[in-house]
C-alpha cells in the first residue's frame, strides 16, 4: 500500500489532535461531569488504532505515547501518591494495553465489577506509572485493591514458580510495604529503591522503612496566573516568581526559538546553583514519584497545550536554596545525584533526589520543601537518632527499631479470574485476606454475585460456603 501523501498525513495528524483535545476535556471535568470508565473505554480504543502506511504508524506512535500521559494524569487525579511511587516499581517496561478483544473484554468486566462494588478502577496498562497489577482500584476509605487480570481457568493451587509466581511475589510484597511500611531487605527492598532513587546505605543492610512525613502543598494556581500572563504577553513567555531564585515560566515555541525566553531568563537575578527542567521531559518519560502536571486542577487547554508542547512549562531554581540553614543551625548538604543529606547532632540523613525532581517537574515551592526537609530531619533526630547512637538502627529486627515508620494503607493483591457460570472469582492468597497466621491455609477464592467463599488448605478445601450479602 502506498504511504500517505502530505496533506492526508496532516489532515490525520489534526484528526487525533482533535481526540486528544478532547481527552483532556474530559479529564479536566472529572469528576464532577463524565465518567472515569468511559473515558478509559475511550483510551483503549485509541490504542486500538492501527495504520497500514509508515507515515500513519509514526502518528500512531506519538499519539499512543500522548495517550499514556493522559493515562498518567488520570492516574495522579484518582489514586494517592504513595501507592502510585509504590506501584511503578518494575524492572520492565509498561505492558501494552489489552487491545485483543477478549482480553479487553475480561478487563473491562472487571472493572465494571470493581466499580458497581463502589470502587474507581484505573486500568494499568493505560499508564506508565502502574507497572504492577493490571487494574488499580481506590475504594473506600482510601483504601487500595491490586487486581491482577487472568482470563484463563482458576488455578487449584497458586503458582509456586515461574513468571506467574515471580508476579504475585512482587505483588504482594508492594502492597505488604503499603501496609506494613516496611519492607525486608531479604525482599526487593534493593532494588525497590533504587527505582525510587532512595540512596543505598553504607551501613550493613537493613530493612527499607517507610516514614510519614508532610510535604508541601502544590500551587496550581501559579500555574494559572502563569497561564493569564501568557495570554496577555506579546514576547510569549511569562514568569511567576514563586520565591527568591524560584521561578515557573511558560513559553511558546516561538518565543524558545527566538530566544526571547534567553533574554527574559538573563533579566532575573543572578543564580548559584541555577538549574532549568522542561515539563516535556517528564511526559515522555516520568519519574515515579512526581506528580504529572497534566492532572493538576487548572484550565483544560491550558493542559492540552503542555501535552501537545503547544506551551512549555520552565522550572528555574536556584537549588543552593536547599543549602540554606535555618534559624536553628539545621541545615541540608546538596550532592551531585541532587540528594540531600542533613545531619544534626551526629545523627545523618538521606533525602533522595525525588524531592528536588518534585520541585523541578510541577508548581511546588523549593523553600517550602526544604522548611518540610528540615522538619523531617528535627524529627528523626527526636524519634531514630537516639536508636541509632546506641547501636540500633532503624530496620533490624525487633518491635523498638521501627520507630518513627509510617502508619500504612489499607491496600490487598488480588487475582481476577472468569468462572465458569459467567461469574467472576477473585483469588487471593492467606496473607492478603488477614489468614497468613492460620495453620494450613493457603488462599481463597471469593465469588462476589453470589457470595461464595473457598478456603483452600494444602491438603484440598477447607471451607465452602456462601455468605449472602445483608
Amino acid at each position: 500500500m502506498e504511504d500517505l501523501d502530505e496533506p492526508a498525513v496532516t489532515g490525520k495528524a489534526e484528526t487525533l489532535r482533535g481526540i486528544r483535545r478532547e481527552l483532556m476535556q474530559h479529564l479536566a471535568s472529572l469528576p464532577s461531569v463524565g465518567s472515569i470508565i468511559a473515558m478509559q473505554q475511550a483510551l483503549l480504543r485509541e490504542h486500538g488504532r492501527t495504520s497500514q502506511t509508515q507515515a500513519g504508524r509514526e502518528l500512531l506512535k506519538e499519539h499512543r505515547s500522548k495517550l499514556r500521559a493522559i493515562g498518567d494524569a488520570l492516574t495522579w487525579q484518582v489514586l494517592p501518591a504513595h501507592a502510585i511511587r509504590t506501584l511503578a516499581k518494575h524492572p520492565g517496561r509498561p505492558a501494552p494495553p489489552p487491545v485483543d478483544t477478549d482480553d479487553a473484554a475480561f478487563v473491562m468486566r472487571v472493572v465494571d465489577r470493581l466499580a458497581g462494588a463502589g470502587r474507581v478502577p484505573i486500568i494499568a496498562d493505560l499508564t506508565n506509572v502502574l507497572l504492577v497489577g493490571d487494574i488499580v482500584a481506590l475504594g473506600p476509605s482510601a483504601s487500595v485493591e491490586v487486581v491482577e487480570c487472568k482470563n484463563t481457568r482458576i488455578p487449584t493451587r497458586l503458582p509456586s514458580s515461574g513468571r506467574l509466581a515471580r508476579q504475585r511475589q512482587r505483588g504482594e510484597t508492594l502492597t505488604n510495604y503499603l501496609r506494613e511500611s516496611v519492607m525486608p531487605i531479604a525482599d526487593e527492598a534493593p532494588r525497590f529503591a533504587a527505582a525510587l532513587g532512595i540512596p543505598a546505605s553504607a551501613s550493613p543492610p537493613q530493612n527499607l522503612v517507610a516514614m510519614d512525613m508532610v510535604l508541601p502543598e502544590p500551587h496550581p494556581e501559579w500555574l494559572d496566573t502563569a497561564y493569564a500572563q501568557y495570554e496577555e504577553s506579546s514576547r510569549g513567555v511569562a514568569v511567576v516568581e514563586i520565591g527568591p531564585g524560584d521561578y515557573l515560566i511558560l513559553a511558546d515555541p516561538r518565543a524558545i526559538e527566538s530566544d526571547e525566553i534567553g533574554e527574559v531568563v538573563d533579566a532575573l537575578p543572578s543564580m548559584n546553583k541555577r538549574c532549568l527542567a522542561v515539563h516535556l521531559e517528564h511526559l515522555a518519560e516520568p519519574l515515579p514519584y512526581c506528580r504529572s502536571i497534566l492532572s493538576y486542577p487548572v484550565d483544560w487547554k491550558l493542559r492540552y497545550d503542555l501535552l501537545e508542547a503547544n506551551l512549555v512549562m520552565i522550572r528555574l531554581v536556584d537549588l543552593a536554596i536547599f543549602e540554606t540553614r535555618g534559624d536553628d543551625g539545621i541545615g541540608l548538604v546538596l550532592r551531585e545525584d541532587l540528594s540531600l543529606v542533613g545531619e544534626q547532632d551526629g545523627y545523618s540523613q538521606i533525602f533522595s533526589h525525588r524531592f528536588v525532581h518534585e520541585v523541578l517537574t510541577g508548581p511546588i515551592s523549593a523553600a517550602e520543601t526544604l522548611s518540610c526537609l528540615r522538619e523531617t530531619l528535627r524529627q528523626s533526630d527526636r524519634d531514630l537518632a537516639p536508636l541509632v547512637r546506641e547501636g540500633n538502627p532503624s530496620g533490624r529486627s525487633g518491635e523498638s527499631d521501627l520507630a518513627g515508620r509510617g502508619f500504612g494503607s489499607d491496600v490487598r493483591y488480588t487475582t481476577a479470574y472468569p468462572a465458569p457460570d459467567g461469574e467472576l472469582a477473585f483469588v487471593s492468597s492467606a496473607t492478603e485476606v488477614g489468614l497468613g497466621a492460620v495453620p494450613g491455609v493457603t488462599h481463597v477464592e471469593f465469588y462476589p454475585t453470589t457470595g461464595r467463599l473457598i478456603v483452600h488448605g494444602e491438603d484440598g478445601v477447607l471451607l465452602d460456603k456462601e455468605f449472602p450479602a445483608r
